[in-house]
């Protein structure tokens, strides 16, 4: 990585190769991240053109940057939908490659870097690759799981990926369990903020639609429904702190996941059913503005072994939220530390997450310019700039070869 003023300067591109983002997923923060991306990019004149699902983030605007909505979507849950959703992964990369062939870009950048089904269809990438096409990828995940699958498959599919992706970006310092081999060329960037979903104003009061008396404190859990955001925890400290309302609003993401049925026993359990209240379902953007402006903090309880970045904190920054945060090492403590935008905890501790919500809700605003040196800091064009910089490394690197 280039590590004084000139080498980045040398590093950029005297030109602006054109650039084709590839977006795998159509909604929440993986989506936004792609947005925001694109439309810096071609706000400073980039050719870029984003090849998504057809209902890929609809906004109120269009946007600044190309879409071609030829990417397919399987929706359900049956097993056949399953494996129709596995055969639209594949698929959908080779409709990738034959986008490249067809409009010669010189960079293709990945929304996020997965592994998923690349034996399946990694092989014209690699060819791709060896006539000059350069591929990064956004690694909000540096720590590649196995979520199904043998192991010697999920070890096949890395050493693939890692064969095809030259660099990336990343949110913060790269864990060393990652594993990341040492030629690949990481750039740290931010995660600038969602500001989008505060041009659509709440069409609805969820603290009246829900009967939330006006004394309640109204605590936020967005997203996904995941194990790794310790609802179950987040729901066991809402019963120690009386006067407090935990709003679940989200999806629940796979079958390898605890249902939302599993945290609504916890809660009858607990006598507290009344005071946990679930929006299952996939928020729209036209209606993220509704759970945030109703709540006074926004829960990010992760695990210990979290150790990315989190989308929801830019919407709650954006909303102007303190949030109260649980994590591992990683970029999103890194932000509590140097940012006190909430309360930063330790991880996979009730009693932690009680005593968070009742000093958070008795301490004083977050001040408004501690919001604005975070939003100075973490911006897009911040991000971008990185991005730039990356490109030019590995461009010059491959003049070099």
């Amino acid at each position: 990585m280039p590590e004084s003023s000139e080498e980045v300067a040398a590093a950029v591109p005297a030109s602006r190769p054109a650039i084709l983002l590839y977006a795998q997923s159509n909604f929440g923060g993986l989506a936004e991240h792609t947005h925001y991306q694109a439309q810096e990019l071609a706000d400073r004149g980039w050719p870029i053109t984003v090849l998504c699902h057809p209902d890929f983030l609809r906004r109120p605007s269009q946007p600044r940057y190309r879409r071609r909505a030829v990417l397919h979507t399987v929706t359900g849950t049956s097993r056949l939908a399953k494996l129709l959703h596995v055969a639209a992964v594949v698929l959908d990369h080779y409709v990738l490659a034959w986008w490249i062939m067809r409009t010669r870009p010189a960079v293709v950048l990945f929304d996020c870097a997965s592994e998923y089904f690349m034996p399946f269809w990694v092989w014209p990438h690699l060819l791709l690759r060896r006539t000059g096409v350069h591929y990064l990828a956004n690694f909000h995940d540096p720590v590649r799981e196995r979520h199904f699958g043998p192991h010697w498959l999920h070890r096949w599919s890395l050493r693939l990926m890692y064969r095809l992706i030259e660099g990336g970006l990343v949110h913060g310092p790269v864990p060393p369990e990652a594993a990341i081999p040492a030629n690949i060329r990481l750039v740290e960037a931010p995660l600038g903020p969602f500001e989008d979903t505060l041009l659509i104003p709440p069409s609805v009061d969820i603290r009246t639609q829900f009967a939330i008396p006006e004394s309640s404190c109204v605590v936020l859990a967005f997203g996904h429904i995941v194990d790794r955001k310790n609802l179950d925890h987040l729901i066991r400290a809402v019963a120690q702190v009386p006067g407090t309302v935990l709003v679940i609003a989200g999806e629940h993401s796979s079958a390898t996941q605890r249902p939302a049925a599993y945290y609504r026993q916890i809660a009858a359990e607990l006598g507290i059913a009344a005071r946990v209240i679930f929006c299952e379902e996939f928020i729209p953007d036209d209606r993220i503005a509704e759970f945030f402006t109703a709540a006074d903090i926004v829960a990010l309880t992760y695990r210990s072994a979290f150790v990315s970045q989190s989308g929801v904190l830019q919407q709650a920054v954006a909303f102007r939220k303190p949030v109260l945060v649980s994590c591992g090492p990683g970029p999103l403590r890194q932000t509590m530390e140097q940012f006190p935008l909430g309360m930063l905890i330790p991880p996979d501790d009730v009693a932690a997450i009680a005593d968070g919500l009742r000093e958070l809700r008795a301490a004083p605003p977050v001040p408004e310019a501690v919001f604005r040196a975070y939003e100075s800091a973490a911006s897009w064009p911040a991000n971008i700039d990185r991005l730039i910089e990356l490109i030019g490394t590995v461009s010059n690197h491959a003049k070099i070869r």
